[in-house]
């Protein structure tokens, strides 16, 4: 029985049963020459001649071995050539293989065509668990579709042969694209007088099956009906997509490449600068470009693309206040907040002077009721693993060379070996 998949689906989808002597005209002229011979022999020989039958079918039916992939973007051609789940399993193993490489702990066990229209047809209620994370606006929560641990596996794979195809991702976008990131993101508006910032209501929910299957059809991912319908059931539930999933990110990029394209139209229009990260969209100005005719048009724009606007999270930053994009400050060049700083500082202080148990404890009261807290369902993990992040963080957007940045580095290391010497005498020391 193939991976996750329970001891009932192996009827979920049921191979063809053997055509009886009635249906042989159906199934291919020479069958049908037969069928009145058939009738008068032997049933081991009806039963013999059926199996050769079925052997024969079995052997058309299987799909050729592809070439040998050597990285994930080998895996773009293939999959616009798949044409049912069994190729489409064929062209998930090739990337299976790959990603065990990069990921040895990852399970190497291959999928079938039979686990695919499984997931995507037949196991609908409880593909997925559902729970609430703290949005950054006080008191609003964000509901997270996560899938079971067979789906999400299914994929993964798809995200590295969508993420090997999906060339044409828009200039404007930055959320979940390789190589781009909050920093790309907030570049483009640094320095700028006018910061507009917008939020779209519902995003992954409003980003609806259809589009997905339609964009799938289309370049560059290409695929065929069926198999755009098979790929956007895997990826979709309840008729939209489910954030949570890992192939939701770039599938709202390949069905917003129109929003994008015709805002950026926009955006030049007013002389602005347009670019989104996920469901947040900024534009900024040297000129006060956002009036109503420009709120006016933008409406119209997402009424047409299926979105709508959260109205209250407009936010238009003036040059004499702290203008923020994704959370990057951009007034003059792209840095990240005082406080921000402050609490890197405070971490590695309250770590020096009052040891590593102390900071620990404080880290941990204050964790759990963050948003990352939620994300993590509770568990904290090490100080130095977050003050880590933090750090890398920080080098991230004022650069390595940055004098704080070097600091922080330095002293996070000289704590860490420390703590990894007192932890070392604890072992090997009798206690007093």
């Amino acid at each position: 029985m193939p991976e996750d998949l329970p001891p009932d689906a192996a009827s979920a989808t049921p191979d063809q049963p053997d055509a009886g002597i009635g249906e042989a005209a159906e199934q291919a002229p020479e069958v049908a020459q037969h069928a009145e011979l058939l009738r008068i022999l032997s049933p081991e020989y009806q039963a013999g001649f059926w199996a050769m039958v079925n052997a024969q079918k079995d052997q058309q039916q299987r799909p050729l071995p592809l070439p040998e992939i050597i990285d994930t973007a080998g895996l773009a051609v293939p999959l616009g050539e798949v044409k049912d789940a069994d190729t489409l399993a064929q062209v998930l193993n090739a990337a299976l293989k790959l990603d065990v490489v990069e990921n040895p702990l990852h399970k190497p066990k291959p999928l079938t065509g039979k686990v695919l229209n499984y997931y995507a047809f037949h196991k609908k209620a409880t593909r997925y668990s559902t729970f609430q994370i703290p949005k950054r606006t006080r008191g609003e929560m964000r509901v997270i579709k996560a899938p079971d641990h067979g789906l999400r596996r299914i994929q993964r794979l798809l995200l590295l042969c969508l993420t090997a195809a999906f060339t044409t991702c828009d200039e404007a976008a930055h959320g979940f694209v390789p190589g781009r990131s909050v920093l790309t993101n907030a570049q483009p508006h640094a320095g700028r007088r006018f910061v507009l910032n917008l939020d779209l209501k519902d995003f992954f929910t409003n980003t609806h099956y259809g589009r997905v299957e339609s964009v799938l059809r289309i370049a560059p991912f290409g695929l065929q009906p069926a198999v755009a319908r098979l790929v956007a059931n895997l990826c979709c539930d309840q008729g939209s997509l489910p954030q949570g999933a890992p192939t939701s990110p770039l599938l709202t990029n390949a069905v917003c490449q129109r929003l994008d394209r015709r805002l950026r139209q926009l955006a030049t229009r007013h002389r602005a600068t347009y670019t989104r990260y996920a469901d947040d969209l900024t534009f900024s100005s040297q000129r006060p470009a956002f009036r109503e005719q420009f709120h006016s048009e933008l409406k119209e724009i997402l009424d047409a693309e299926g979105y709508q606007e959260n109205a209250l999270k407009r936010r238009l930053q003036l040059p004499n206040t702290r203008q923020e994009v994704t959370g990057i400050v951009v007034n003059e060049q792209p840095n990240v907040p005082r406080e921000y700083v402050r609490q890197i500082r405070a971490m590695l202080h309250n770590w020096e002077t009052k040891g590593y148990e102390v900071a620990s404890a404080t880290l941990r009261s204050h964790y759990r009721e963050s948003k990352a807290g939620a994300r993590h369902k509770g568990t904290v993990p090490n100080l130095e693993r977050v003050l880590a992040g933090k750090i890398a963080y920080l080098g991230m957007v004022r650069g390595i060379e940055n004098p704080e940045f070097i600091n922080f580095t330095r002293v996070l290391q000289e704590l860490t070996i420390t703590q990894k010497f007192r932890f070392s005498l604890d072992l090997v020391m009798p206690k007093l």
